[in-house]
């Protein structure tokens, strides 16, 4: 019940608008029947008084646990809608689980950040394995699509020739290691994971001499708009899956809440952009800490 008693105000909401329903049919019900004959007459006026405030409190946590319990049991809450009967959602969730969207069995694309030089060593120095840049490469080469060098090969590909994207080059004295040519905060490669999945990798972070991550706030909102402009052109209606972009180890300096603030106020400003249902998914381990409703 973590989960519930973390989005308290939203179930508190939908808790008493349950109660008002039920007191207003009641009071509805008083103008055709005497609803004081329920209560001896004999009975004091303060004693009335406790037992409407006790009828009242009962009911109310009635509702409470009820809505906290198909709060628990929800999958995903809609934020609002967009064009063409589209939708934003957020969730608890897991970005690379096919049932984070509404039809397991329809494509789907994933957001995924990495860093500018889109670079494919997973070796916790470059890239940290516990990162979605990470974790969405080790799944690629575990399904023996990929390598490093293959997926470093198809991402500058669809880079450079699909779409004629130009890289900065940058020498060994600013990054040690990976990668030498460095592309614009924003840009985005699709690497395709299955036939139901593809991957829209966005470069956002700069890597220093030490591989520490960097994103400076110009960069992020930056590259936040470039994204919601790439889902428009490239998603070509089907889903897109979206984790909270900035939130690890880009070193962005926002809370996962602020980010997911943000990320929804940039949506509903970037409203006649949406083409497709977007899930916003916030980690499982997030549902003790960070709430998905008031937004």
């Amino acid at each position: 019940m973590k989960k519930a008693w973390l989005n308290r105000k939203y179930i508190t909401k939908l808790a008493c608008g349950g109660t008002t329903c039920i007191f207003s049919l009641l009071g509805f019900i008083g103008t055709f029947a005497s609803l004081g004959e329920i209560v001896p007459s004999n009975w004091r006026v303060e004693y009335k008084i406790l037992l409407s405030i006790g009828i009242l409190l009962f009911v109310f946590v009635f509702f409470w646990c009820v809505c906290a319990i198909l709060f628990e049991r929800k999958k995903r809450i809609e934020i609002f809608e967009a064009n063409n009967n589209c939708h934003v959602y957020v969730q608890y969730g897991d970005v690379f689980s096919e049932d984070e969207v509404n039809d397991p069995n329809q494509r789907r694309s994933i957001i995924i950040p990495v860093n500018r030089c889109f670079d494919t060593i997973v070796d916790d120095d470059l890239v940290s394995s516990r990162t979605l840049h990470g974790i969405a490469f080790k799944k690629l080469y575990s399904s023996g699509q990929y390598d490093e060098n293959s997926l470093n090969i198809a991402i500058h590909n669809d880079l450079n020739i699909r779409q004629g994207v130009v890289p900065e080059s940058i020498s060994i004295n600013e990054k040690r290691k990976g990668n030498f040519k460095r592309y614009d905060v924003g840009t985005v490669a699709e690497v395709k994971e299955s036939n139901k999945c593809t991957y829209f990798l966005i470069g956002l972070s700069t890597f220093d001499y030490n591989l520490s991550a960097h994103t400076t706030r110009e960069e992020y909102v930056l590259a936040m708009q470039k994204m919601i402009e790439y889902c428009n052109a490239r998603s070509q209606g089907f889903p897109i899956v979206m984790p909270l972009i900035g939130a690890g180890q880009s070193r962005t300096g926002n809370s996962e809440r602020a980010i997911l603030e943000y990320i929804i106020g940039l949506l509903k400003m970037n409203k006649s952009l949406i083409m497709s249902d977007i899930h916003i998914v916030v980690r499982n381990s997030g549902k003790e800490t960070i709430p998905i409703t008031e937004l």
